[in-house]
């Protein structure tokens, strides 16, 4: 399945940038402009959730960490035929960045943040596995608000494949 491909792509890519920074940008705090003014490398751990909140929350992070991510292979591995490419994609980019942090909270008790963009701005330090998940929600609220009925939200219903079923007999329990 190419889906699982991608989410390995996406894992190492996240590991691989996480533990470049650790290794070559230490203590933690230092940084280093990638592009003067706009752009910089930031060693942080985050031991919260987004932006730092909900600081020392770790116990309740990972288990509903784990939950979802089981909920997102569950439906990339039983509605693949029923969605659409692009929420499949949505799916991975979701499973990717929670696993990407999860993996983090498990082995470190925080999560290695380094991308800055805080020099122009106020911007939180981010990493891969939020921009995966930034990203996935993003593509979760278009296939929402925009995909109508090839919507993941419409493709996929725990009531026996009821929508499915559902879009091909008329009222009358009739085949259309």
């Amino acid at each position: 399945m190419l889906e699982f491909i991608l989410i390995v792509v996406l894992l190492g890519i996240d590991q691989a940038s996480k533990y470049l920074i650790q290794i070559y940008l230490s203590p933690i705090g230092s940084s280093i402009p990638v592009i003067p003014g706009l752009f910089r490398l930031t060693n942080v751990h985050n031991i919260g959730a987004a932006w730092g909140m909900l600081e020392g929350f770790r116990w309740l992070f990972i288990p509903l960490t784990i939950l979802v991510a089981a909920a997102l292979v569950y439906l990339l591995i039983r509605f693949r035929k029923r969605v659409t490419v692009f929420s499949r994609i949505t799916l991975v980019l979701l499973f990717s960045g929670a696993v990407g942090n999860l993996i983090d909270r498990i082995l470190l008790v925080y999560v290695r943040d380094f991308l800055d963009f805080s020099a122009l701005y106020n911007f939180p330090v981010f990493n891969v596995a939020d921009s995966c998940l930034t990203i996935g929600c993003i593509l979760l609220i278009i296939d929402a608000l925009f995909l109508k009925e090839k919507s993941l939200f419409e493709r996929v219903s725990f009531k026996n494949g009821a929508t499915e079923a559902a879009k091909t007999t008329s009222g009358d329990g009739k085949d259309a």
